[in-house]
């Protein structure tokens, strides 16, 4: 895109935040519509659009679908060195967060799901795929693989309002210390795309681990996209 080109929507960019510190809208509030929005400022909607997409992708604003432009809350940091869930770090900020189940199967460990948690060929496990949300919005899609026969009938204390990890730590008395993690980009397909209700081939961030307890064993495997406009990830740096 050319500097001229992009001069409109940078323009549109600066009217729209303007708009939010002036009117003093708070997280959650609603902007006008996008109709009303180009009257304002006289702006075509190719342009409006195109501000209003690069916002998003900056996490400072975000869309619901069928309801408009709502003003963003900060992004939900998630530390790299905190064995904590999704859902523990996402309450201890004051946020609201809820979790859609889109299924939850018993199944066994192939070669690779074997290698990576170090059970052998066979082994029960429950696979559990969720969207993880914040304020209403879609953020997360990830998919849970536990060692079922550790955790019998676990799929029956798993509600779309509860913390999977509490549940490990207050029914089976898991002791959660650590676990290892790898982060990357990648781009949804159709199936994560609809659910995180974005474009196919959108960036995200790839995340893949296994959680362990005190004593080293692996109890889950875990893989996610996340959208990169609501959530970053950070390590705490210290010097020895």
């Amino acid at each position: 895109m050319s500097m001229d080109n992009q001069r409109p929507r940078e323009d549109a960019m600066e009217k729209i935040e303007s708009y939010i510190i002036e009117n003093k809208l708070k997280p959650n509030d609603k902007l006008p519509s996008e109709r009303n929005m180009c009257m304002m400022w006289e702006f075509n909607r190719t342009t409006l659009r195109s501000a209003i997409k690069q916002l998003i992708s900056e996490g400072k604003i975000y869309n619901k679908n069928g309801s408009g432009t709502f003003v963003s809350r900060k992004k939900l940091m998630k530390n790299l060195q905190d064995v904590e869930g999704f859902y523990e770090t996402a309450r201890k900020e004051d946020r609201i967060v809820l979790s859609k189940i889109i299924s939850s199967e018993l199944c066994e460990t192939t070669k690779e799901l074997g290698r990576k948690m170090e059970l052998p060929l066979g082994h029960k496990l429950l696979q559990v795929i969720r969207v993880r949300f914040l304020e209403e919005v879609p953020v997360m899609y990830e998919t849970s693989y536990l060692d079922y026969e550790r955790f019998p009938e676990i799929d029956k204390y798993i509600t779309e309002t509860s913390s999977l990890y509490q549940i490990l730590v207050k029914v089976y008395g898991l002791d959660i210390t650590g676990g290892k993690e790898k982060l990357s980009i990648a781009y949804c397909d159709e199936k994560e795309a609809h659910y995180l209700e974005i474009n196919e081939g959108a960036p995200v961030i790839y995340q893949t681990g296994v959680a362990v307890d005190e004593n080293g064993k692996i109890f889950e495997y875990f893989k996610s996209i996340t959208r990169s406009e609501y959530v970053c990830f950070a390590s705490e740096l210290k010097r020895l």
